[in-house]
């Protein structure tokens, strides 16, 4: 077997699988899979985009986070937004028209073509090329795909909450989106082929010239005029001074396992902090998803999203304190008085689903994660280049003077968690979801299903979830009625929720080598695996 590629996009997969045979390694494969999503799954990946990558090298025993996050741009100002905010009864913040969501104003200097050619460099095989690693991309763009169920059922999604943009408006918000997603009025429908020929020339391009034609040739000028005749925030010379950060991973244990994982404005911190604490617990003692289970979760997970709200920030504009928020001796201070405490306020930060993720492993024992990202897509495409840029002004705090608050080269606090697990110096999980912050927590508890519980990959990702940052615990709608009553006689209040994640993992058995590729149920059947 020469290695396995997960995803929720299976067609994206295939193409990942198609650089593995061609003798690429997971770096190869997934940098080729994250190019395909940005093809079959529009509006939550793209070039357009942002991510992060977490990668362990087997032959150098090295474990890198590069990081390919947007920034803000130099028009970007502080008080972008402060004379259109808007406060609902909760003091939730938001901005009228969703100037920071739909549209030009809401997209941040995009990294991921800069990320990924630096990942090819820095971590690729040598065996397969730029060009092949995007070709796969250009086929499925020019040939088009077939839409799926579960993209139509995306893109047609109501989402019933105030001030919420629903995907389908943001698919119409400027002609050159409507042109390529929709027809007859409406988005494509399940088994309709979507073809974007505009999209497969400006992947040729870049095949044929590298990440610089996006940041300083020919396309970035295309970009820099398209944006600042529209309002946009960032120049030329923004594209041309972008770079992505490479560096080590965050590291953690947790059980005997070492944990990598992104650092700040990423989540990481977050994941190592909450599974610092529940190793303080006898969680099998508790028994699993059992009520006295759910709420140490339920206070552990609101305790570090509260912990993110006060600490977590861009680290390049505000100093942040992993050090503390990953030590043992802090996991064992909250953890003392953790079920004896009120429960602590936290800020809810939402959950994208316009977010995807990719996990690979290979023979030789490397590991490949990236999480990457549109946010929830802008609805913006420069004529005739033929892919959607991010949203992701919206992640920043639109409030000025806080430590989430927009700064020109600042990149928001973000979702991110691409997660990598050894045993021993061998690379045994790779793992990552979408969801904001819900991913954080969804991890968590897969990890916690394979270490603390015994099951197994496929397992893991299947059982029921929660996730909670503040107010009520979320619980998916399969959960049991009883149990949704035992935790409201533990002071929580529940809520049924349709969404905490669609977790893409790869698991190698210490014991024989065998790789085994699971996705979430909740998202399809995007895996794929070479013989």
């Amino acid at each position: 077997m020469r290695g396995v590629v997960t995803c929720p996009e299976y067609l994206a997969a295939f193409a990942g699988a198609e650089i593995l045979k061609a003798g690429g390694n997971a770096v190869d494969a997934a940098i080729a899979t994250a190019f395909a999503q940005g093809v079959v799954g529009p509006k939550l990946s793209g070039i357009g985009g942002n991510g992060v990558m977490t990668v362990f090298s087997a032959a150098a025993g090295c474990a890198g986070s590069i990081r390919f996050w947007g920034t803000a741009g130099s028009k970007a100002r502080p008080d972008e937004f402060a004379g259109e905010l808007r406060r609902d009864g909760n003091e939730r913040v938001t901005v009228a028209n969703q100037a920071n969501e739909v549209g030009y104003r809401s997209v941040l200097v995009p990294g991921f073509v800069r990320g990924m050619f630096q990942v090819h460099v820095q971590y690729g095989s040598g065996r397969v090329s730029w060009p092949a690693l995007i070709a796969p991309a250009v086929r499925l763009a020019a040939d088009g795909f077939p839409v799926d169920e579960y993209l139509y059922s995306f893109w047609r999604r109501d989402t019933q909450v105030e001030d919420v943009v629903p995907p389908w408006k943001t698919l119409t918000a400027t002609p050159a989106c409507a042109a390529i997603y929709t027809h007859d009025g409406d988005v494509y429908r399940p088994g309709e082929r979507l073809v974007q020929r505009d999209y497969a020339r400006t992947l040729e391009r870049l095949a044929g010239t590298g990440a610089d034609d996006f940041y300083e040739g020919e396309i970035a000028q295309e970009i820099a005029r398209d944006v600042l005749s529209h309002g946009g925030l960032f120049t030329l010379d923004d594209l041309r001074r972008y770079r992505s950060l490479s560096g080590e991973a965050l590291r953690g244990a947790y059980r005997g396992y070492e944990l990598l994982s992104d650092p700040p404005p990423g989540s990481g911190a977050l994941l190592i902090e909450i599974l610092n604490i529940l190793e303080r617990f006898d969680l099998r003692s508790l028994g699993w998803n059992s009520a006295r289970y759910l709420d140490l979760l339920a206070r552990a997970f609101r305790h570090v999203f509260a912990d993110r709200a006060r600490y977590m920030a861009d680290p390049r504009f505000i100093d942040v304190p992993v050090g503390m928020l990953t030590s043992k001796a802090y996991a064992q201070e909250v953890a003392s008085g953790l079920l004896s405490a009120s429960l602590r306020a936290a800020e809810s930060v939402g959950g994208h689903e316009g977010t995807t993720h990719v996990s690979v492993m290979d023979e030789e024992g490397n590991a490949a994660a990236i999480t990457h990202t549109v946010c929830d897509g802008s609805g913006v495409v420069v004529p005739g280049l033929g892919f959607m840029f991010n949203n992701d002004m919206q992640s920043f705090d639109p409030t000025p003077g806080r430590r989430n608050s927009i700064a020109p080269g600042k990149s928001p606090v973000n979702g991110g968690a691409p997660t990598i697990l050894l045993r021993d110096g061998v690379a045994v999980l790779a793992i990552g979801s979408p969801a904001g912050p819900r991913k954080v927590t969804a991890i968590v508890q897969t990890l916690v299903n394979m270490i603390d519980f015994g099951m197994d990959i496929e397992a893991a990702l299947a059982a029921e979830r929660i996730h909670q940052e503040c107010g009520p615990i979320m619980v998916e709608r399969t959960f049991p009625s009883a149990l949704a009553r035992e935790l409201r006689d533990l002071g929580h209040t529940v809520r049924e929720t349709g969404y905490t994640a669609r977790v893409a993992a790869v698991y190698r058995d210490p014991a024989t080598g065998r790789l085994t590729g699971a996705v979430d149920p909740r998202s399809g059947k995007g895996k794929a695996v070479v013989e």
